[in-house]
């Protein structure tokens, strides 16, 4: 189109299918969506938003689920020199109202159907120059910041994680991931780029612990991003009788710390898949390192490993704090010593925050100039003995009680060491300052007998309480809700009498 600059993703995923146009590109929903087709889908979508008569930059939403047209919808809408967000119809609805009244798209795109609706938005929002796509984060320390991502900033993850990963034509790839989160993108365009086949998880089945070893069997995947406590819930709720996943060739762990019991039990039940862990805030796209996880690791937290080409890593140093009775996101001064803050440069990251989702610090903290990103994270890092960087937690995860500083990521840690436990989240009431833990796991009656094991390893640090839930709330991206949970726990918190069982 005329006046509409070139999106490298539409052009790389146009000169695989030049080459393998009668291969299948997507398998979802009881079809199977060769090159070809989505190609001329793609076509049919940048006609309509091109019909739309919009300003190039200008942010429009695409509805996204198990449905396997929405892929089309997407390259579509880049084509077409739009900046789409991606809405997944299967999060709450006041999310996606909350989402969708911040971004102010001028048009809706609907896959199922093949429309493209205005919106009637008055004041529609238009990013600049270089926008490739919009999205949100996750929202599980606040508010969900609007971050404003580069499409050559995608494909130059893609392009290392295809050349890592070895992978080719035919390869086939999960998408287990919620479409409102920037990390789908890998499950997205890993094998649109590479002639792979994508396979997308009917929304039932991603709603379904037991559902997911049976289908990452069935489908022959050779490809999975996943989330470490995800992944254990989909162990742990696997029938006896479900098949190994033979096919598993490579399992990807990113968004949350990486524990060498979880490895152990992925290994166990996928054992000829590779396992990696990757790091990288949403603000520098989709992830910024990588470790290969050895066989004989460690039974503790795992490295995240060594920056990707172009990455650059920083540890600076970094006061942090907390006011006793409240779980902090941003850093406020007289903390301990020697806490390093993680400070990530690259050329591949973010444009930065939508300006009215962020305050000053989030904007004083990320930075875009001339083409480079420096991200200075509310992370803590150290390098290990061999120079990889190791993620200790956050900065506001060391919170004050009673006077005393506290490391609820240690806390957190020491949880996942337990056997009888998939996942811990340990948060801070802001009513009195306790330290509540939540694992999912272990029978709720039998939650005190934790108390002794945690004591032995966290002596002071042990939290005042521990809570055992049948299933951690979680937030659309897998990640804990560690506001739901404070909610939760403390009524004064969440305005009313409801009470943790």
């Amino acid at each position: 189109m005329e006046g509409v600059p070139p999106c490298p993703v539409v052009d790389r995923v146009r000169q695989v299918a030049a080459r393998h146009p009668a291969d299948p590109a997507v398998v979802g929903g009881g079809e199977r969506i060769t090159y070809r087709d989505l190609l001329r889908q793609t076509d049919q979508w940048q006609s309509r938003c091109a019909d739309l008569c919009l300003a190039p930059g200008t942010v429009v939403a695409v509805l996204a689920g198990g449905d396997p047209a929405w892929p089309a919808a997407f390259l579509g809408a880049r084509a077409a020199g739009l900046v789409p967000l991606l809405v997944d119809e299967q999060q709450p609805a006041d999310r996606v109202t909350d989402v969708l009244d911040t971004a102010r798209p001028s048009a809706v795109l609907r896959p199922e159907t093949g429309e493209a609706e205005p919106t009637g938005e008055p004041d529609p929002r238009v990013l600049p120059a270089g926008a490739g796509y919009l999205v949100f984060s996750s929202g599980s320390q606040g508010t969900p910041k609007g971050i404003v991502g580069r499409a050559a900033g995608l494909l130059a993850f893609i392009d290392w994680e295809i050349a890592a990963l070895g992978l080719g034509p035919g390869t086939r790839v999960a998408m287990l991931t919620s479409p409102s989160f920037d990390v789908v993108y890998r499950d997205l365009l890993l094998p649109l780029c590479s002639g792979g086949e994508l396979h997308i998880a009917a929304p039932a089945v991603r709603a379904t612990p037991a559902a997911v070893l049976p289908w990452l069997a069935g489908n022959g995947i050779e490809v999975l991003h996943a989330v470490p406590s995800l992944s254990a819930r989909w162990l742990a709720a696997a029938p006896p009788t479900t098949p190994a996943p033979d096919a598993l060739r490579h399992t990807v762990f990113a968004g949350e710390p990486l524990y060498g019991r979880h490895v152990r039990a992925w290994r166990a039940a996928a054992p000829k898949s590779k396992v990696a862990n990757l790091y990288g805030p949403s603000e520098t796209t989709l992830a910024k390192f990588h470790y290969d996880v050895p066989g004989d690791c460690g039974p503790g937290l795992q490295p995240v490993g060594h920056p990707l080409p172009g990455a650059v890593l920083g540890l600076e140093p970094a006061d942090t704090g907390a006011d006793a009775g409240a779980d902090r996101s941003d850093s406020p001064a007289g903390g301990p010593a020697g806490v390093q803050r993680v400070v990530v440069t690259t050329p591949d990251g973010s444009l930065g925050y939508l300006p009215d989702t962020c305050g000053p610090d989030d904007r004083a903290r990320l930075t875009c100039t001339g083409g480079t990103t420096e991200f200075r994270t509310q992370d803590r890092g150290v390098l290990d003995e061999a120079g990889r960087l190791v993620v200790l937690g956050r900065l506001d995860s060391l919170v004050k009680r009673r006077g005393v500083f506290v490391d609820i990521a240690s806390v957190e840690a020491a949880a996942a060491g337990l056997p009888a436990v998939r996942s811990a989240c340990c948060v801070q009431l802001p009513s009195s300052g306790d330290l509540v833990l939540v694992v999912e796991g272990p029978d709720p009656a039998v939650a005190a007998a934790l108390r002794r094991p945690l004591h032995a390893v966290l002596g002071a640090a042990m939290p005042d309480r521990v809570v055992a839930l049948a299933a951690m709330p979680l937030l659309p991206g897998g990640k804990a809700d560690r506001r739901g949970l404070r909610e939760l726990l403390d009524p004064e918190e969440a305005g009313d009498d409801r009470r943790a069982s």
